[in-house]
């Protein structure tokens, strides 16, 4: 099909008529800053299957290095083998390989992610920060489907440097008691959740989880620099040296993402916060919504229906290079199938190139 895209200059100018204009993060985020590391290609190279080889012929037999397909093929076929009297054993194997890939996939991410904020640079801290502002203040909301530390270390320098246009809030504080004189005193070393999002001003959510999110017993921390003087990266090696996993959200399947994600209160009020966003949008309280590196895959269906259900006004959709790639045309045909969805209501799409962003003041290659 032709098809015209926006620069993201004129999707930004388009959307200026809205009250919120809020922001989705996919993996190209992350891809377009380090491409290296990001990409499922990058990852299955690097990633360890030595205790598990049938798992790497799986990818081969599927022809692919898409770590969240082959989880959900594994998943599947340790639901369907016992219909077909496959040895118990064999079974159990299947369902531990399909964990056990999951959690490789998080170890190689922080085993290969950059080691400390330093080793991005400061041009594209700016450049991104510069991206981000759009969304940041007049009650815009960023949402992020990435695990690495990213949109975090950009954040914390935006707020180190002053240049961020609304003070960014993912809902960790210190747990703080009164002592003898009234006076707030943190009684702990770390940050936790303080509870419902929508209570406590939280614009910046991570759906899926992510490297310095953990649970502990009833809690969710959050690894920081300034609390123990160690890079947050290192910490989350550490962590998994002790076999602790951070929050993270890799099922294979959209359905068994959602009920990883009704599990946690954390995961689960980012995703309630979601859902109420996209609800928002009528001629008192106008809204848009922006997505940057997103593939509308199956396995984000949770987050599609999301969309698909809402009432926001105006969808615009990030892509890059030719529309007529094949994997530009599965994006849009999902974006259309949307649009379908929502044709009785006063919605619209447009897309833009995502290359004019300018994310990380680098033209860097966004694809899944």
């Amino acid at each position: 099909m032709t098809m015209k895209l926006l620069s993201f200059q004129e999707a930004i100018k388009q959307a200026g008529s809205y009250n919120k204009k809020n922001l989705l993060l996919g993996n190209g985020f992350s891809i377009a800053c380090v491409p290296t590391i990001f990409t499922y290609t990058s990852l299955f190279k690097q990633a360890d299957f030595s205790k598990m080889p049938e798992v790497k012929e799986v990818f081969k037999n599927l022809n692919t290095q898409d770590f969240e397909e082959v989880v959900k093929a594994l998943e599947h076929c340790s639901i369907v083998l016992p219909s077909y009297k496959a040895l118990p054993k064999t079974v159990a194997l299947i369902h531990k390989h399909a964990q056990k890939l999951k959690e490789i996939l998080i170890e190689t991410i922080a085993k290969n992610h950059p080691g400390r904020p330093s080793d991005l640079g400061e041009s594209k801290y700016k450049a991104c920060i510069q991206f981000l502002n759009n969304f940041l203040g007049n009650d815009g909301v960023i949402y992020s489907l990435n695990y690495d530390l990213l949109l975090y270390w950009t954040l914390m320098y935006g707020m180190n440097e002053g240049l961020l246009n609304a003070q960014p809030n993912d809902g960790f504080g210190k747990d703080v008691e009164l002592n003898d004189a009234d006076i707030p005193v943190s009684v702990s070393d770390y940050v936790i959740w303080q509870g419902d999002s929508n209570a406590h001003g939280q614009n910046i959510h991570y759906l899926h989880g992510a490297l310095h999110i953990f649970e502990k017993d009833a809690e969710i921390e959050k690894f920081t620099w300034v609390n123990t003087g160690k890079p947050l990266i290192e910490q989350t090696r550490e962590a998994l040296e002790e076999n602790r996993f951070p929050l993270f959200v890799a099922e294979g399947d959209s359905k068994k993402k959602l009920t990883r994600i009704s599990h946690s209160g954390y995961l689960f009020h980012s995703y309630k916060s979601f859902s109420t966003r996209m609800k928002t949008g009528d001629k008192r309280s106008t809204s848009c919504l922006f997505t940057y590196g997103v593939s509308f895959s199956e396995n984000d269906e949770h987050i599609i229906k999301k969309i698909s259900n809402g009432k926001f006004n105006h969808l615009f959709v990030s892509i890059y290079g030719n529309p007529d790639s094949v994997g530009n045309k599965k994006i849009i045909a999902s974006v259309e199938a949307i649009k379908r969805k929502r044709r009785n209501q006063d919605f619209a799409i447009s897309y833009y190139d995502a290359n004019s962003a300018n994310v990380w003041g680098e033209k860097n290659k966004v694809e899944k």
